[in-house]
């Protein structure tokens, strides 16, 4: 998949790359931030999304003079702290580039 395909969402995931896209997931700019992990963390809406595009109106998180807050903080309990830890640096290298 070129750049110019990438589905990148509001808080730096770049959802075209990500194992449940498309089938779990068609990424954050289609669904909304209606993600399907909630069903396992409970909530209607991810934090990120919801706080960055509906509250401030931002098309993304580099956007926000706050990047990165403690919505930030929160890893996958799925991952690796190692992992968690490189998933946000790419995902705040990737708002960078958006900026």
């Amino acid at each position: 998949m070129g750049k110019d395909k990438r589905v990148i969402s509001c808080c730096g995931v770049i959802c075209s790359e990500c194992e449940s896209y498309p089938k779990e997931c068609k990424g954050c700019p289609e669904i909304e931030g209606n993600v399907y992990w909630l069903e396992y963390t409970g909530g209607t809406i991810c934090d990120i999304y919801n706080c960055c595009v509906n509250q401030k109106k931002y098309v993304h998180c580099g956007q926000c003079s706050e990047l990165p807050c403690k919505l930030y903080e929160v890893d996958d309990p799925t991952k690796t702290s190692e992992e968690n830890t490189k998933d946000h640096q790419k995902q705040l290298e990737q708002l960078k580039k958006m900026s």
